[in-house]
């Protein structure tokens, strides 16, 4: 080997090393974020639910639940190991999204090189704090699920195993089992892959063979969980009715229903600016034949199904399951640009540097915190409940049990820290839980085992209005000893009345 070539060799594994470490420096200083230094937002699913679990409690029989189980049944799993149910939560924010990062960082490298692979893990870290990922929520799991889909899914191959189509659809099978929503990004996975297996193969039976082949292994998650789910509670119907009868029949949609604000429009609308190029490149790559369309084509494809977690409550970390992909989309589409752009590549790396510098300046200003030492971690729908349960733990005994009314993500873990478990029927009370069913089934609970104390957020929720039976037995039945103090809002402790 010539010396000019031991040089060139030599120069190619420096620049490798290099961005390897500065993807390791990207990785570490977003676990290091998040963990230490920028606001979680770790409510009563993450908490509160698990830690129910682990008591004997059962998803949809004791706890009403209208998402799919594999979260807090994954955290209630994961509880014994850590000293409490934060530090789980924590740790769990910490590593799926971790992992995401990484995921998007392969897949980028896969289709843009080591430099594509870089600039959408950096795409990734800068944008996560506007699209909330330090909630730990169902679309957390639900992003890693999907990025992986991404990396795993192989067009254009001779024929696709039975191990590749088994592993496509447990994957899927398990986004459902995370959230309901995943069935639409299921079904586009066995549309897209039907479609391009008859398209490339033009034998109908080889499409047919696979689609079905990644259905049946979709549903194996699925019917373990009902087998347990059975072993636990005996019965399926509380579960299928919360997870499918209730979104048919219930005002949900309605009640529920939250539209996105200028805020929200302007930070999607940033972060997708670079969507249009990607969707010409797709265009242009299927005019002309290049078979690097197929891939494209499902990431756009799995963008438009995944974004169906938005609906009918619009949040930024309802999209934490499309940002992955979105990153890698805008890798791929500056990598190609540049690559086809001639001439004109100064110019269009150009727009890519100032592009990325504007967005390190808006959305990378989240970790803020991060680098000012006056600013402390805060745990919302928790920290701020800390210093009113131990106002709480003055007038209550150890052995006694609360009742919160009404419910919500902001108060629910005050169970948690107060060591005492509810009714052995528990709900939310949003309106759009407050069902004729569920109110009726939580009279019987407290009727049957009534709480020595009742924690009372008047005027929350409209709970007066959607839940007076509720509100006329506990005036009937509790009085009032002490008003708290809650930087929330006004709290009331009631204490149960002498039975005659």
């Amino acid at each position: 080997m010539t010396a000019w070539a031991v040089a060139q060799v030599r120069k190619l594994n420096l620049r490798l090393v290099l961005l390897l470490l500065c993807a390791i420096g990207l990785l570490t200083f977003q676990a290091y974020a998040y963990f230490s230094r920028l606001s979680l937002s770790l409510g009563p699913r993450v908490i509160f639910e698990p830690w129910l679990l682990q008591r004997g409690s059962v998803l949809y029989e004791n706890i009403t639940d209208i998402h799919t189980p594999l979260l807090p049944l994954l955290l209630s799993l994961l509880g014994p190991v850590f000293s409490d149910g934060l530090e789980c939560a924590k740790v769990t924010v910490v590593v799926l999204l971790s992992c995401t990062t990484l995921l998007t960082f392969l897949t980028g490298r896969r289709t843009a090189g080591w430099l594509g692979g870089l600039w959408a893990m950096w795409f990734f870290v800068t944008w996560s704090p506007t699209y909330s990922f330090g909630k730990l929520w169902q679309e957390s799991l639900l992003a890693l699920l999907y990025v992986l889909l991404l990396l795993i899914y192989e067009p254009c191959a001779d024929s696709r195993s039975v191990s590749s189509c088994v592993l496509l659809g447990t994957i899927g099978g398990t986004a459902v089992l995370v959230k309901q929503h995943a069935v639409l990004v299921l079904g586009a996975l066995l549309l897209w892959n039907g479609f391009e297996r008859w398209r490339l193969s033009r034998r109908t039976n080889v499409a047919v063979r696979e689609t079905v082949l990644i259905g049946l292994a979709a549903t194996w998650p699925l019917l373990v969980f009902l087998v347990y789910h059975w072993a636990q509670g005996g019965t399926l119907k509380s579960f299928l009715y919360w997870t499918v009868g209730y979104a048919l029949t219930s005002n949900y949609g309605t009640l529920a229903v939250q539209l996105p604000d200028i805020y929200q429009v302007g930070a999607v609308s940033s972060s997708f600016i670079v969507l249009p190029a990607a969707v010409l490149r797709f265009v242009d790559l299927r005019r002309r034949g290049d078979q690097a369309w197929w891939k494209v084509g499902w990431g756009l494809l799995l963008v438009g199904a995944g974004a169906a977690t938005v609906y009918p409550r619009f949040e930024m970390y309802h999209l934490q399951t499309i940002l992955p992909v979105v990153a890698w989309l805008s890798s791929w589409a500056f990598a190609h640009t540049l690559r086809s752009s001639g001439s004109h590549s100064r110019f269009t790396l150009g727009i890519l540097l100032g592009l990325s510098a504007f967005w390190l300046v808006t959305a990378g200003y989240a970790y803020r915190p991060v680098f000012d030492p006056a600013e402390s971690q805060r745990i919302w729908e928790y920290s701020d409940l800390v210093p009113l349960a131990e106002q709480i733990e003055q007038y209550v005994m150890p052995t006694d049990h609360i009742y919160i009314f009404p419910d919500s993500e902001a108060t629910a873990n005050l169970y948690y820290l107060i060591e005492s478990p509810p009714t052995d029927y528990w709900t939310f009370t949003y309106p759009w839980y407050m069902l004729d069913r569920v109110k009726s089934r939580i009279l019987l609970s407290l009727g049957r085992d009534p709480p020595e104390w009742v924690v009372y957020f008047p005027g929350r929720w409209r709970v007066e209005r959607t839940a007076p039976e509720i509100m006329d037995y506990l005036r009937d039945q509790y009085e009032s000893v002490a008003q708290l103090d809650w930087e929330r809002g006004e709290v009331w402790l009631w204490r149960r009345l002498p039975s005659d």
